[in-house]
């Protein structure tokens, strides 16, 4: 099944579509009023939204911890891989 043309009839999204920016916007009498009744916008997070931010927040710091390392083993020849995981992982690789 092939689409070649969609056709849209929205009056909105028409005259949007055929805007080239330049245009200055005017705020409608709804939209200043909507500006001056707005006093403070607030954002509470829920409990499961704050563990969640705080098990994500350890688990970066733990991979950030665990890159250091083995960069620093990298950087005084320390860091060690046996020669068997890497044949294994290559076999792995090319057996998918």
């Amino acid at each position: 099944m092939s689409i070649d043309r969609v056709s849209i009839s929205n009056a909105a999204l028409d005259r949007t579509l055929g805007s080239n920016g330049t245009e200055e916007l005017r705020p409608t009498s709804h939209s200043r009023q909507s500006q001056t009744t707005v006093t403070d916008d607030s954002v509470s997070l829920s409990d499961s939204a704050r563990n969640a931010d705080r098990f994500a927040s350890l688990v970066n710091d733990s991979r950030n911890s665990r890159l250091d390392a083995v960069r620093e083993a990298l950087a005084n020849g320390s860091y060690r891989v046996a020669g068997r995981d890497i044949a294994s992982k290559l076999i792995e690789l090319n057996t998918r």
